[in-house]
């Protein structure tokens, strides 16, 4: 029989070792563990450190030697050997096996920084003020632009350094020589003025500081020739209009053309001069046909308008290369059917884009919109005689055209205009009705007007001169002339001072220069010089400087004449003790009005008062 299933599993058997600490398999395992073992790594040590301890290990077995005695050498027996060994296990004390339940607790201290208290005083950052609209297509436009940003810089990073060809080689030769090419004109330029400033410092000693000193015995005044402007390829061309930048007061632009019908130029020119360089232009651009008129832009400097002989328009930008515009009209669309006489920079559109007008002798006032690509041409105005229809070749009835010479816009409501056409008559328009006068200064002239040009300080007021030997000063709504100056020779040009309400000047085909001050004198002109010879030239054009009193005017040879006015033709406004905290255009305006009110009719007489006495 089988013996019966036992009682007891074994899960887990782990067999031990357990010997009495006074047995000698105890005494031999506690003296194995308590024998020291060697390094197997002995320290490196250098040659002078291992001399010195060499040395040392002699003195020490010499000193060991010296102090044993001499014991005589007999052989012990093997017993007390054992003995010995034995005594020496018990002297050496048993290692002791650290608890690790008996933890201590240890802690640093860390050094703490203390406080400190510093300040700094710094001037604020400027704050300003920015306006501007945001239009779905500027967004785009951002968001493209920043995209192509982002796949250029990853093409950078992609870009693998590739062994140049002979081609890429010469471009970037050429590169680096355009950009030397620019530093050493750009050095150049600064030379140049240095060096005219040198040759013509007498005359910038003049033009800052001098004062004819006469004005102080008489009521007239005088000119002082300054500086001449001249280009040796316009000899020919006539200057056909002035304008000074509205930013920078030295610069100023200086259109090249024709005024003559019967002239054979055939091109034009387009000239920026600066005080500080009178001997060469600034700028020079070339036009296919002879430029008629120009004009900077107030908002924006750097921009430049000019009109044509063909009829076209063009806008460039002064800080690029004048090679080509900016914006030009087409030539078979987009042109005037004559000659464009005067171009006027307009209010920005309600989309904030630029604008401007232009009048020609076609009739037609046009209206430009700088779009992104193009010119936006829209028909503001088309000037029609106040005649009746002739009949025509075939037989059809044709209404006559005005042909404008010249336009002003109204200072403080730029819808209204003013035009001058080349039989006399002067029209008033607004730019929301297109075949509608507001109203109409019939015969205003017996020749063609030259120009027309509102007072600085009434915007009620201005002025116009025509080929009939005539200045006419209107007062807006009122059909007579206020004043009317005959100088018995063709008036080219007429401007009002922007320093003063009451003085005008103006050029005439004698070569004289003439300035009125009405406050003055309401009959004659206070000063009337010639600039050029009569029998040689003709002065055609005149503009004065914002700033500074000087005026610029120009001849029909191309030349550009700066004159300073002297203490009598710039006299200021001098307030009463009530007066003191009036500004000078509120002192300019009521000396106007004063003046205004000597010479001005009613426009309705007032009935007299009866005085006859009834009697019964």
């Amino acid at each position: 029989m089988l013996p019966p299933p036992p009682h007891l599993v074994t899960f887990l058997s782990i067999p031990g070792l357990v010997l009495h600490k006074d047995s000698e398999e105890a005494k031999i395992q506690l003296a194995g563990e308590l024998i020291m073992e060697k390094p197997l790594e002995e320290p490196i040590l250098l040659e002078e450190e291992e001399e010195e301890i060499e040395e040392e290990e002699e003195e020490v077995v010499v000193v060991e030697e010296i102090k044993k005695p001499e014991e005589p050498k007999e052989h012990e027996p093997e017993h007390e050997h054992e003995h010995e060994e034995e005594e020496e296990i018990e002297r050496v004390k048993p290692k002791k096996i650290p608890n690790q339940f008996n933890f201590c607790e240890r802690a640093a201290l860390t050094y703490t920084n203390p406080m400190r208290e510093t300040s700094t005083q710094t001037i604020p950052p400027p704050t300003e003020l920015f306006n501007t609209h945001v239009f779905q297509w500027t967004i785009f436009d951002e968001y493209q632009e920043d995209f192509a940003q982002q796949q250029r810089e990853k093409e950078k990073e992609r870009r693998v350094p590739l062994p140049l060809k002979k081609e890429d080689i010469k471009k970037k030769a050429q590169t680096e020589s355009d950009a030397i090419s620019c530093r050493m004109i750009q050095a150049a330029k600064t030379l140049e003025r240095m060096v005219n400033q040198n040759i013509f410092d007498e005359i910038a000693q003049d033009y800052r500081y001098w004062d004819d000193p006469s004005d102080e015995f008489k009521t007239e005044g005088s000119l002082l020739p300054l500086w001449k402007f001249r280009y040796e390829k316009t000899n020919k061309h006539d200057v056909t209009y002035l304008c000074f930048n509205s930013r920078y007061y030295d610069l100023f632009a200086v259109s090249y053309g024709a005024m003559s019908f019967s002239s054979l130029i055939t091109n034009g020119k387009v000239c920026l001069f600066t005080l500080k360089n009178p001997s060469y232009p600034e700028w020079i651009c070339s036009t296919d046909s002879p430029v008629m008129c120009l004009e900077f832009s107030e908002q924006h400097p750097h921009l430049l308008v000019i009109g044509t002989m063909d009829g076209s328009v063009a806008v460039y930008n002064i800080m690029l290369p004048p090679s080509t515009p900016q914006y030009r009209s087409n030539d078979v669309i987009q042109k005037h059917g004559g000659i464009v006489w005067e171009v006027h920079w307009a209010p920005d559109t309600e989309e904030g884009k630029l604008a401007f007008y232009s009048v020609s002798i076609d009739g037609k006032i046009n209206y430009w919109i700088l779009n992104q690509n193009d010119l936006g041409l829209t028909t503001v105005m088309t000037l029609f005689l106040d005649r009746p229809p002739i009949p025509g070749p075939d037989g059809t009835m044709i209404t006559l055209k005005g042909c404008g010479t010249c336009f002003a816009f109204h200072p403080t409501n730029q819808n209204i205009f003013l035009v001058g056409t080349e039989e006399g008559t002067i029209y008033k328009c607004n730019t929301a009705y297109s075949s509608i006068y507001m109203s109409t200064y019939n015969e205003a002239h017996n020749m063609p007007i030259y120009q027309i040009v509102y007072n600085k300080f009434n915007s009620s007021i201005f002025a116009s001169c025509s080929g009939d030997w005539r200045i006419k000063i209107w007062e807006d709504d009122r059909m007579e002339p206020l004043f009317m100056f005959d100088l018995n020779v063709p008036i080219g040009d007429v401007q009002w001072a922007p320093y003063s309400s009451t003085v005008l000047a103006c050029v005439s085909n004698d070569g004289k220069v003439t300035v009125f001050d009405l406050n003055v004198n309401k009959y004659r002109p206070i000063c009337s010089q010639p600039v050029v010879n009569r029998k040689k030239y003709k002065l055609t054009k005149l503009a004065f400087n914002n700033k500074l009193p000087f005026i610029i005017v120009g001849d029909d040879r191309g030349t550009i004449n700066t004159l300073k006015l002297s203490p009598n033709l710039r006299l200021k406004v001098k307030p009463t003790k009530k007066q003191l905290h009036l500004t000078h255009r509120e002192l300019e305006i009521i000396k106007l009005e004063r003046l205004l009110s000597f010479v001005r009719e009613p426009l309705v007489l007032p009935r007299p008062k009866d005085t006859r006495v009834v009697h019964n």
